[in-house]
């Protein structure tokens, strides 16, 4: 299901034609997996996350996407070899909130995407 690619630092109108062409598309990646199975697990996210509606409200940083669900921090890889012109498939994991730039943190709160509290809460279940 392909969606048009968000910017992070743009207004919708303000796209470039090249970056308005380009359709980004959640793809699972195989490596996450649920147990049993065999080999590595990969890392899992939880079975309530909407991938393509995160990666529709994700914000490009260098050559990743990041997005929160209000609670959880997520990133996003592109992992296809560019074979289809004006399409990019990414896979997103879960990550901790120490690995969101920290920008973009404050740029979330301040947008109302996420609670400054929420973010010190998990990182005290992390610790635990």
């Amino acid at each position: 299901m392909p969606e048009e690619g968000h910017e992070s630092g743009g207004e919708g109108g303000e796209l470039n034609e090249q970056a308005a062409a380009v359709q980004i598309v959640y793809e699972s990646n195989p490596k996450h997996k649920r147990i049993p199975s065999l080999g590595k697990k990969g890392s899992l996210c939880p079975t309530n996350a909407d991938g393509p509606a995160l990666l529709r409200s994700s914000d490009l940083i260098g050559k990743k996407r990041y997005a929160t669900d209000g609670v959880n921090a997520y990133c996003a890889q592109r992992h296809d070899p560019g074979n289809v012109p004006g399409q990019e498939l990414w896979h997103g994991y879960l990550i901790s909130w120490e690995e969101v730039p920290p920008l973009l943190v404050t740029q979330w709160v301040a947008e109302d995407k996420v609670q400054r509290r929420t973010i010190r809460r998990m990182k005290r279940q992390r610790e635990q």
